[in-house]
């Protein structure tokens, strides 16, 4: 079996100061690193709902990307600053890249300087991988790719993945409810609205019973009554790497700025 986590995407994870909220999901985001390396993973296939594009799917083939990145939305805050060093599995990102073309749809190589690396992707592997010792396979989110596109990309990358002997995780940094709160508060402020936190915590329970078909079934209306991130094609993406066909075990969940946020993990059933 893959395994697989479900992550968030916000910077506040990463806040000298947080909410307590921030703080359990970081620690659950961290766990995730160690149940990842502990699984022996080779190369963490990655999707960020944040790197969106519509044109497409891009496939990162840098080798290596360092850079800082100032978050246009937090700038003022300490957790708005990040600095990223990520080690990117060319040779996966290419196969997938063939694979996804072989599939029917329309890969695009990123390769060029100073590519602005998303605020998901670099919160996300800091707390999943504090030492830079691993090594990442990612793709962008299609805007205008519906659900099955989204699984078709997965599963070329679980291909891609296979030919060439890689011990495969697979992580989509995403959210759940973003109901953005559009004034300051306080840490200690942060709550989900009810609507928003009911429609969160009904996909959560689907996802502990090991129902696919029900969070896949329910996605449009927790999309549209949500405004869930993405329209949840998270889920989608991790169901077409056949990460999610069992119970999924929610190591924390709770509000980031208004947001609904949780760490979800995959793994074997003994696990969970």
């Amino acid at each position: 079996m893959i395994p697989a986590a479900l992550v968030p995407a916000m910077p506040h994870l990463l806040a000298g100061d947080p909410a307590p909220s921030w703080a359990e999901l970081a620690t659950a985001t961290r766990t995730v690193g160690d149940r990842l390396r502990a699984a022996g993973v080779d190369t963490v296939l990655l999707l960020s709902t944040q790197w969106f594009t519509v044109l497409g799917h891009q496939v990162q083939c840098d080798a290596r990307l360092r850079g800082r990145r100032t978050d246009e939305n937090w700038y003022r805050y300490d957790f708005g600053h990040l600095e990223h060093d990520l080690a990117v599995d060319t040779e996966l990102a290419h196969r997938w890249a063939d694979a996804i073309d072989a599939a029917g749809m329309q890969a695009r190589r990123t390769l060029y300087d100073g590519f602005p690396v998303d605020t998901g992707t670099i919160v996300a592997s800091r707390l999943l991988d504090p030492r830079n010792q691993g090594r990442w396979a990612m793709v962008s989110c299609n805007l205008y790719a519906d659900p099955s596109a989204m699984a078709a990309v997965a599963g070329a990358g679980v291909r891609a993945a296979r030919d060439l002997g890689r011990r495969l995780g697979v992580v989509a940094v995403s959210g759940l409810s973003s109901g953005l709160t559009g004034r300051w508060i306080t840490p200690a402020e942060d709550r989900v609205e009810d609507v928003h936190d009911r429609w969160n915590r009904k996909v959560l329970d689907a996802i502990r019973a090991g129902d696919r078909a029900e969070v896949l079934a329910m996605s449009p209306q927790f999309g549209e009554a949500a405004q869930a991130d993405s329209q949840f094609r998270a889920f989608a993406f991790l169901d077409g790497a056949g990460a999610v066909d069992r119970p999924g075990e929610v190591l924390a969940y709770g509000p980031i700025w208004g947001t609904g946020a949780a760490v979800v993990w995959w793994g074997n059933q003994e696990e969970t």
